[in-house]
């Protein structure tokens, strides 16, 4: 139904007023609110307009009135006040983001630890779609005469380190000849490029040393498996515990879908789209329903996109976290972008 004036007022007050105090009210007092221009009585007739459409709910028979998901959605999308993000924030931002190393994948966990810290909200992100990158750094350090740190990096900044321990002592000579090896052979190739019959035939062509340096081998692999499927990178999912809208149930439910990381970030995937996009629940995904998803994209020069955005209670604050979320895109891609630029400037070196 198209709403009048007046019920989209009336409609808005009750979303803003649920968000600022998480209790519903009553048509007395809304009318004060209104200044006592508009009648109890009258708006009392609106709201059971309202909740027969499907846009109030009222808990008990003698309580007031409690906005719906479609409410939110409709308070989102045409009643609510859009805001800018004020120029201290922007300003605190930029500085939790300013330190950020040369390590992309570093920068996105803390990125979402960060805005799960503004936000007091769970946090998520995707890294950038990896369809074609390609390995752009393979090192073996020796920590010690048995301990390596095996280090992979991609062209498109992101990098990963395992450690791991061989079973007799290995010449450093030995491990700066392997990891020249593994560059020859994998250098600017694509992840899918890592299998396990790969790996046996470096062995096999190493001999008796492949076999001293397996575990070294092993680690790479593991690397690699990691660098392909976990892309989804998640923060502050206890924050959600503290909120009254999430009974011991239907938290459990949601921490339990958060957990599922490769399931989140696909859904994440499936809704991101150029500008913000709130979600209200999803029919194929029930643990969300009394939950909002916020997610907008960010890009990462012209190596693909990534998603950023939090999970929370219906009853947040809107207006004020979506301009945080669109500014910590903003920065994240532009980071990422300087990052990849300043990495790919050195491999030209």
């Amino acid at each position: 139904m198209e709403l009048d004036e007046r019920k989209s007022r009336i409609l808005k007050a009750v979303v803003e007023s649920y968000i600022a105090s998480g209790e519903p009210i009553g048509s007395k007092a809304l009318a004060e609110m209104f200044g006592n221009c508009v009648s109890s009585a009258t708006i009392r007739n609106d709201m059971t307009v309202l909740t027969s459409a499907g846009y109030l709910e009222q808990p008990h028979t003698s309580a007031g009135r409690l906005p719906t998901a479609k409410a939110f959605a409709l308070y989102v999308e045409r009643l609510m006040e859009k805001r800018t993000l004020p120029w201290q924030d922007a300003q605190l931002i930029d500085e939790m983001m300013g330190g950020a190393s040369g390590d992309a994948t570093r920068l996105l966990e803390d990125t979402c630890r960060a805005l799960a810290d503004i936000t007091g909200l769970a946090a998520i992100a995707t890294r950038p779609d990896e369809v074609g990158s390609c390995i752009s750094r393979i090192d073996v350090l020796q920590m010690s005469p048995r301990n390596m740190a095996v280090v992979l990096a991609l062209d498109n900044g992101f990098l990963r380190t395992r450690m791991c321990r061989c079973q007799r002592d290995i010449p450093s000579k030995v491990t700066v000849a392997l990891a020249d090896y593994m560059c020859h052979r994998f250098l600017n190739k694509p992840l899918e490029a890592i299998t396990v019959p790969a790996m046996q035939e470096i062995i096999l062509e190493l001999g008796e040393l492949g076999l001293a340096v397996a575990p070294i081998l092993s680690a790479f692999y593991e690397l690699a498996q990691e660098c392909a499927a976990s892309k989804t990178v998640l923060a502050g999912h206890l924050n959600l515990l503290r909120h009254r809208a999430y009974a011991p149930e239907r938290a459990k439910d949601l921490m339990s879908l958060l957990t599922e990381r490769e399931r989140i970030g696909e859904l994440i995937a499936k809704r991101a789209t150029d500008g913000v996009q709130v979600i209200f629940g999803d029919e194929n995904t029930p643990e969300l329903v009394g939950s909002c998803m916020i997610i907008t994209r960010y890009t990462l020069g012209n190596r693909g996109q990534g998603a950023i955005g939090i999970v929370g209670p219906l009853g947040m604050d809107y207006a004020d976290i979506i301009p945080r979320i669109e500014y910590f895109a903003c920065t994240v891609g532009r980071v990422l972008t300087d990052l990849f630029e300043e990495s790919s400037a050195l491999d030209m070196r």
